[in-house]
């Protein structure tokens, strides 16, 4: 029952805090989950996808497993499920074995009206061999009726209707496969054997809201059950009934071959309605109708300051007023601007026309954007304009680090007091699901942290970490210990109910426009501390950024008191970054090279979606030339997993910035493992890039 326990803390932990904040509304008739956790109907996968976004938390059981997990729309053809498959003999047995993996589906045509939806699938793309399969399905919707057709290989084509049509293409595809193997499913399989097999079905939607009914014949006969079992196989055929009962949730029911019974229950949330992000705006500062005579500079930064808005002068002219605007940095920085300009208007000259401003965070400048009063004017006093007017005379430029700061505010600005930044709480959920031996290992964390800015680049960051719950004691069970752990000995790190997560000294600085670069030293992470840098080129108006960090790391020493001392093994390690932007998206492509803190030397891929809401989703993949032992008592090269952060700033006693983070993938490892660096370049420089200006910029006026 343990398995089921840890089904509903996933459950959770990932899609609860959505549902109950999210704007719901009725069910519609849309694909529900098949068998393995991904869109499809009974036991066959389908080529449908579900919204971007979308994340789903799932048990379906169907003798002799129990299947549960997580799927994540990613992006739109993206789909990613975490899955935990346990043998059982009975709904309330406890699981004799575990076949953990990562599931993938990619599509490759979008529907249209005559095109069908193509995607291609990887079941247990990594994971246990037993449950590992590769698809191909077509999917074709008409009126009511939702046609699908594929064929497979692997487990989900054993049925060997024909030859592997592959082999034509190389040596890799006429490999064979043993499917009732031990070892792990790796790339090496991917498309291998044989044989495949061809499946087929069809889902209803039926005229009773949220109900449709499913039949499908596979191409899985239980091959490894029969091999190593007396498993009596049922006829590949099924028929179900499912219910969306309501726009988040999903019950099916389906009988395989007349012998074998299917229950699923799945819920579902789209991320981007997630509606607790932030705290509700307050009402937006009077806009003056009436053009003042002349130009009151004082008047702009105290007015500013008691909206909130840090606000400076840096130039004026006859005709143009420029001032730098300090962003809080877990807001979209629109309406900041936008807050900024009314505040320069209200106190600008008759004859100012251009209103100019130099956003900056943590003392990295961004591009300098002019905005042309008349444009506000229209928009917020007569009511003939509008945000997009805005943005359509709105100009950027690079901004010059070395502006001079007007005389009178000069001593404010640089005078190296203390300023009180952002604090901020997150509650930390680490789970992995990539254990052979248990079902679910988790722990869950609560970070208090506060951060204070130095003068004009300098930050003082400390962070506390409130171990409140896990289970991570398995690890010495069933794992072996390492002598010189990376992280392999994160279970006593998770014994101490308090530590110091981070304490550090940080710089920031604008080298030359678009060029950015930051220090730190102190206590780093949990685990390290030391110090190093990054520089980042995130040239503005562009969709790349590439940079470059390193950092010489000492490793803390978990059974001290709040883990301040070191255990004296020193580690350096240095990457190389690049970053590309999706157009037309919030897509991010990240590429890493370089070593690792087990000095071992490889890559990392990273895929991550930002939401206009603040919620953030991401996927990755590390290989290097270090093995680690997996979750099957072998090695492995390959390190992947899941993060989700979800803002949670609106409740009335959590502040602004504050997050649920959620990070599925297995712990415990040493290779492939990066320093959590406390000052993350392209993260910070986000709010000052043109894609968040873009995406955002409706906000001007709020």
């Amino acid at each position: 029952m343990h398995h089921i326990t840890a089904t509903i803390l996933l459950v959770s932990s990932l899609t609860l805090p959505c549902v109950l904040w999210a704007k719901t509304s009725a069910a519609e008739n849309t694909p529900s989950p098949a068998l393995f956790g991904a869109l499809g109907l009974n036991t066959i996968p389908s080529a449908r996808h579900d919204p971007e976004g979308t994340i789903r938390a799932f048990t379906h059981a169907a003798d002799p497993y129990l299947h549960s997990g997580v799927s994540i729309q990613l992006t739109e053809p993206i789909n990613i499920t975490l899955r935990q498959s346990a043998e059982v003999s009975s709904i309330n047995s406890s699981p004799e074995r575990f076949y953990p993996g990562v599931d993938l589906k990619l599509r490759l045509l979008k529907e249209t009206q005559y095109i069908p939806d193509v995607s291609i699938g990887l079941q247990s793309a990594t994971g246990h061999r037993r449950m590992a399969g590769e698809y191909v399905a077509i999917s074709k919707r008409y009126k009511d009726f939702d046609f699908t057709g594929g064929m497979a290989w692997g487990r989900l084509g054993s049925a060997a209707h024909v030859k592997n049509p592959f082999n034509i293409f190389g040596s890799h595809f006429k490999k064979d496969r043993d499917i009732t193997s031990e070892d792990p499913n790796t790339p090496e399989d991917w498309f291998t054997g044989k044989d495949i097999g061809f499946f087929g079905g069809i889902e209803y939607f039926t005229p009773l809201d949220g109900v449709s009914i499913k039949a499908d014949w596979g191409a899985d006969r239980y091959v490894a059950e029969q091999t190593t079992s007396d498993y009596n196989k049922p006829p590949p055929w099924s028929l179900g009934l499912n219910y969306q009962a309501a726009e988040w949730s999903n019950i099916g029911v389906s009988v395989i071959g007349g012998k074998k019974i299917m229950g699923q229950l799945s819920f579902q949330s789209p991320l981007q309605r997630w509606t607790g992000g932030q705290k509700t705006a307050t009402i937006p500062p009077y806009f003056n109708a009436h053009r003042n005579i002349r130009l009151s500079s004082a008047n702009v930064q105290s007015d500013a300051a008691k909206d909130g808005i840090q606000l400076a002068v840096e130039n004026e002219t006859s005709s143009g007023l420029h001032a730098s605007l300090t962003l809080q940095p877990s807001l979209s920085s629109p309406p900041q601007i936008g807050r900024a300009v009314r505040h320069m208007a209200n106190n600008a000259s008759t004859t100012t026309e251009a209103l100019s401003i130099t956003p900056q965070v943590y003392g990295l400048r961004g591009s300098q954007i002019n905005i042309i009063r008349r444009d506000v004017e229209d928009a917020l006093i007569t009511r003939q304009g509008s945000a997009q007017e805005i943005w359509y005379n709105t100009e950027f430029r690079p901004s010059d680090k070395n502006t001079k700061i007007s005389g009178s505010l000069l001593p404010e600005l640089a005078s190296g007091n203390f300023s009180s930044r952002s604090f901020r709480l997150y509650l930390d959920q680490d789970i992995s699901m990539s254990e052979e031996d248990s079902a679910l290992l988790y722990r869950t964390s609560i970070i208090a942290s506060k951060d204070v800015q130095i003068g004009k680049g300098g930050i003082f960051g400390n962070a506390v970490r409130i171990n409140l719950s896990d289970n991570l004691h398995r690890l010495r069970d069933y794992r072996p210990q390492s002598l010189l752990p990376v992280r392999s000995n994160i279970d006593d790190f998770a014994d101490e109910r308090l530590s110091i997560e981070r304490s550090y000294l940080g710089w920031t600085y604008t080298l030359q426009p678009d060029v950015y670069l930051a220090l730190s030293g102190g206590y780093l992470e949990e685990m390290y501390g030391g110090a190093g840098g990054e520089i980042l080129y995130r040239p503005f108006g562009r969709t790349y950024a590439i940079g470059a960090q390193s950092y010489l790391a000492f490793k803390r020493d978990p059974l001290q008191s709040l883990n301040l001392g070191f255990s004296g093994d020193t580690l350096l390690t240095a990457h190389i970054n690049a970053y590309y932007e999706i157009p037309g998206t919030q897509t991010t492509l990240k590429g890493q090279i370089g070593r690792y803190l087990a000095e071992d030397i490889g890559g990392s891929v990273e895929i991550s979606q930002n939401f206009n809401n603040g919620v953030r989703l991401g996927a990755f993949v590390t290989a290097t030339d270090q093995a680690d032992f997996d979750l099957f008592g072998s090695t492995t090269h390959l390190y992947s997993g899941l993060k989700l952060g979800i803002p949670i700033g609106s409740p009335r006693f959590i502040p602004d910035g504050s997050q649920i983070r959620v990070t599925a993938a297995q712990l415990g490892r040493d290779t492939g493992q990066s320093i959590d660096k406390p000052i993350d370049l392209y993260e910070l420089t986000e709010t000052l890039s043109y894609r968040h200006l873009a995406d955002q910029w409706s906000g001007i006026l709020d």
